[in-house]
């Protein structure tokens, strides 16, 4: 397995509520050496499925369209055989349980603060908890790039005219100040729409700490990295620090803090 530099994430909590309704469907072995179970559901009546490793003790000898939930959902990294040879693959694993097992997740739904998607077409899929990859607040920009338009072959396009390359968007590279360099995670790139940047840039500061807002996650694993974030905005971390909730927010956050202890 080729160790992702950037991006470099464990595992991160994935909310079963926002995955949709799951129905199981039938058993499937994947894995480098496909040794590892899982359960295939189906999501809201579709076509679409989840691949997800299951609890030890799971019956995958279930009716097929048995409703089920996941709880204590995580997504990851991980090997399996494609073609013959290894490759890195999103993975699922949690607890798969029947809809009247009072089991939840181990966090709030406020914790699932970003928005995992596919890496295709950004395609909403549910969401996860980015304190699981990194710490939002101690992002500290050293590094920008333009993202080039490609074709499918990975080649440049240019303009048939002007012959100019066309610029999609821009990566922004940071490092979580409280890592160290050989520490998982050090290093966080994330991912802004052209005219989002251009709108940022006169602004942005080597070295200055922003905390991106409008979270995305997408799967890529290649030698680079797994995955790529997206965000719609960044904010400075002086402005971001200075703001203060609002009496209803802070009754709404304590109301979903008990309910989540309850």
């Amino acid at each position: 397995m080729v160790k992702a530099t950037i991006n470099n994430f464990e595992s991160l909590a994935l909310s079963g509520k926002t995955l949709g309704n799951l129905t199981y469907s039938t058993r499937k072995s994947v894995g480098k050496r496909s040794d590892t179970d899982t359960a295939v559901v189906n999501i809201n009546g579709s076509l679409d499925t989840l691949n997800i490793e299951p609890q030890a003790g799971f019956d995958f000898g279930m009716k097929s369209k048995t409703p089920l939930k996941l709880v204590n959902g995580k997504l990851l990294a991980t090997e399996a055989r494609s073609n013959g040879r290894s490759a890195i693959v999103q993975g699922i694993r949690g607890s798969l349980l029947p809809l009247s097992d009072p089991a939840t997740d181990e966090f709030s739904e406020d914790d699932y603060d970003m928005v995992f998607v596919t890496g295709k077409d950004n395609k909403p899929v549910g969401r996860v908890r980015s304190k699981d990859a990194f710490d939002s607040h101690d992002l500290e920009l050293f590094d920008t790039e333009a993202i080039l338009k490609r074709d499918y072959r990975g080649q440049l396009q240019r303009d048939e005219d002007t012959g100019e390359t066309t610029i999609t968007g821009y990566s922004l590279d940071f490092t979580q100040t409280k890592k160290g360099d050989d520490e998982i995670g050090h290093l966080i790139r994330i991912i802004l729409s052209k005219n989002e940047f251009e709108r940022l840039r006169p602004n942005l500061k080597a070295y200055g700490k922003y905390v991106p807002q409008g979270l995305k996650l997408a799967f890529v694993g290649n030698e680079t990295t797994n995955w790529t974030i997206y965000a719609d905005t960044l904010v400075p971390l002086e402005e971001k620090a200075a703001e203060k909730p609002t009496s209803n927010q802070s009754k709404a956050t304590t109301n979903q803090a008990d309910k989540a202890k309850g």
